[in-house]
């Protein structure tokens, strides 16, 4: 079975004015924050820079991988070889969502796919690679993955109010047995059994590698003793005053002047600790108690940075030639090129995700119906509902246009007897234009009425698939559900490459 797709600009899914859709759209007039654009042209000049490669530190950050894999029994991509031959990577990474979580989690993989195929099909080697962000702590954000029609996934293991990193809990049996038949409940192919007790960040490991076996997307577990050891040189500037703190401060500034709040909070310590018992606590706060000098006792693996230092660190192991982020990701990496400049980490090239909206029979009937753009993602249920019946009405004739040159008349008309009658002639236009937006609000209800069947039609489709809880589908529904309700996933993650692979800037898709 094949997919109809449609295919937008990413920038007409961001909110207008945003950081990302300013990046998206103007890169070039934001050098001063970072450095390599938002498309395949930002990626090529990346490419084309004299940054050179540290093969010796890939190759020590590919033997840890090999042993993470190796740790938690999943089969290792070929794409290892090409990464530590010093291939090129291009980076994206999520929390460790249960089953998966909103679509956008697999939406990011994908995107980070196309453009390492991209540049591989140009004769540059390249890999795909998620970092997973196992570090964590907010149980209650990645417990959950929504199916169709109110169909929920829930993990609930024990010890999940510890406050340390949520991949360190433990997917037992019971968890298996859950996501099992959630999965049969979804139609999501599942062939996979997992039946031994593993931390959380190993079974995300293992459906990563399930779900884009073919695609040899390399999966990167930052939590480990060995990585954080190589990077000791970024924990030891933090807790000596000479970490990010004041480059993140100075960009967020300038930040604030040309493009409003900033997203990042700057400290002068950039750090958690993370301790034995279990909690993650913040640096200073943990110095506080324990001495300025207790810092040196702490194991390597004990160090987690925070959000203006992780990307540093991601980076000084990965070397990546692109990053793939959301649009709240990229509006925050706007904000640590001076971060990377400090500790003389070269910068990727900064790319929005692409994105996508999946339309069962019903739901495309509605769009068509409604004459969907992404720009309407989101939409309520009564906004969908009153964009509908406005439609009807317009088919009677544009109204404001009719009212808006018999307004012109009227001031023309009060111009011709004196400049002095236009005041009150415009007061009284502006009382006749309250007054037929109300008008309009009754004839709107009397359409609603006559065509009642269609508008529960319209907010069925809304509420349930098109903006379920009120935001974007990709936002709320599993990418495994909606693809396995009109088609497979294989199907689903072919077309969505084969559609996207000679575009240059991220895209936003529409499938039915």
């Amino acid at each position: 079975m094949g997919f109809s797709t449609v295919r937008f600009a990413q920038s007409e899914a961001l909110q207008k004015g945003s950081p990302a859709s300013q990046w998206t759209l103007h890169s070039d007039t934001f050098k001063e924050f970072w450095r390599w654009g938002a498309n395949w042209s930002g990626i090529q000049a990346r490419l084309q820079s004299s940054l050179e490669l540290d093969l010796h530190r890939r190759q020590q950050v590919a033997s840890t991988l090999r042993k993470q894999y190796e740790r938690d029994e999943v089969v290792v991509p070929t794409s290892l070889e090409v990464f530590e031959r010093g291939g090129h990577v291009i980076t994206t990474g999520h929390q460790l969502q249960a089953g998966g979580g909103p679509a956008y989690f697999h939406y990011k993989i994908l995107s980070a796919v196309r453009w390492a195929q991209r540049l591989s099909e140009s004769g540059e080697p390249a890999v795909a690679v998620f970092w997973m962000a196992s570090e964590d702590h907010d149980f209650e954000e990645i417990q959950s993955t929504v199916g169709l029609d109110g169909s929920i996934f829930k993990w609930e293991p024990e010890g999940a109010d510890r406050k340390g990193p949520v991949g360190e809990l433990l997917w037992d049996e019971h968890a298996e047995k859950a996501w099992q038949a959630w999965s049969i409940e979804n139609n999501v192919q599942s062939s996979k059994r997992q039946v031994r007790t593993m931390p959380l960040s190993a079974r995300v490991r293992a459906w990563v590698s399930e779900w884009f076996g073919d695609l040899n997307v390399l999966v990167i577990d930052g939590h480990d003793a060995e990585l954080k050891g190589m990077a000791m040189h970024l924990w030891q500037a933090e807790w000596e005053n000479k970490g990010v703190g004041r480059a993140v401060q100075e960009s967020t500034d300038q930040f604030q002047i040309d493009l409003g709040k900033p997203q990042i909070q700057p400290r002068e310590n950039n750090l958690f600790v993370l301790t034995d018992e279990g909690s993650r606590q913040r640096a200073d706060r943990w110095s506080a108690v324990h001495g300025a000098e207790a810092w040196r006792t702490l194991r390597p693996e004990q160090h987690s940075p925070n959000v203006a230092l992780r990307p540093v660190y991601q980076e000084f192991l990965l070397q990546s030639i692109a990053f793939i982020g959301g649009p709240s990701e990229v509006s925050y990496w706007m904000l640590l090129g001076r971060a990377f400049e400090h500790h003389h980490v070269h910068p990727p090239a900064l790319l929005v995700r692409d994105g996508a909206l999946i339309l069962n029979e019903p739901a495309s009937a509605i769009c068509e119906l409604l004459s969907w753009q992404p720009s309407m993602l989101g939409l309520s249920s009564d906004d969908a509902v009153n964009l509908w019946a406005d439609s009807v009405l317009e088919q009677q004739g544009d109204l404001q246009q009719h009212f808006d040159r018999w307004s012109e008349a009227m001031e023309n008309y009060a111009k011709g007897i004196h400049e002095s009658a236009l005041p009150t002639t415009r007061a009284t236009l502006s009382k006749m234009e309250k007054e037929l937006a109300s008008v309009r609000k009754k004839w709107r209800k009397i359409i609603k009425q006559q065509h009642h069947e269609q508008c529960a039609q319209i907010a069925e489709a809304i509420e349930h698939w098109i903006s379920p809880k009120g935001g974007p589908q990709e936002r709320v529904l599993s990418a495994l559900a909606l693809a396995e309700s009109i088609g497979s996933w294989s199907e689903f993650t072919e077309n969505w490459l084969e559609d996207v692979r000679d575009e240059d800037e991220p895209q936003f898709l529409v499938f039915q």
